[in-house]
């Protein structure tokens, strides 16, 4: 395979109708030509870890329940890897957290923040969260909300920043990108 400084840069993802070589590319019909035909399906990958370094969007039009029972082929160079495609288990597509006080908080006014955060990952890419709060400052507007690329509170430097993915899109977790919730005269939020 082509690689760059150890990175794996001829990786191809496609989805085909079955393992077989010669099996033909899954998509609509009602798309003119095939879609996996051309260099958007391509990605990078780090051979030591075999983490992907890039994404892409492609669509073929189809929904999830048409594509079960296809296979997907990741081809690397000359070598070709396959499998079948399942049910995608709906607890794999909703992510929640306990919200409690932010580490080493030092604001001059003492919550005790409490509930839980959710997001709900589309099969097409797309995300929402939903949220259900208390012990927040009361009556605030536009108050900010995010998710953060730590994998843990202990410790501010562990909450680390803005968790998004920079390969794809930019930066949604602000005022702007609607990470925002309002609270009522209790310190309640939802949505």
């Amino acid at each position: 395979p082509d690689s760059d400084n150890g990175i794996e840069a001829n990786c191809k993802l496609t989805i085909k109708e079955s393992c077989d070589p010669s099996a033909p590319n899954l998509f609509s019909r009602d798309i003119d030509g095939d879609p996996w035909i051309g260099d958007v399906n391509y990605f990078i990958t780090d051979p030591a870890t075999t983490e992907t370094k890039s994404t892409f969007r492609l669509d073929y039009g189809l929904t999830s329940s048409a594509t079960r029972g296809s296979a997907m082929v990741v081809s690397i160079g000359s070598s070709s890897y396959c499998g079948i495609l399942g049910h995608f288990p709906s607890s794999f597509r909703t992510l929640t957290a306990k919200v409690g006080k932010y580490p080493e908080y030092a604001g001059s006014k003492d919550f005790d923040p409490a509930g839980t955060i959710g997001i709900t990952y589309g099969i097409d890419g797309t995300f929402t969260y939903s949220f259900n709060l208390r012990g927040l400052e009361e009556n605030c507007e536009g108050c900010g909300i995010h998710v953060h690329a730590g994998v843990s509170c202990e410790t501010h430097e562990q909450v680390k920043g803005h968790g998004w993915n920079q390969g794809f899109v930019r930066d949604l977790w602000t005022g702007a990108g609607g990470a925002v919730y309002e609270t009522d005269g209790r310190g309640y939020a939802s949505g």
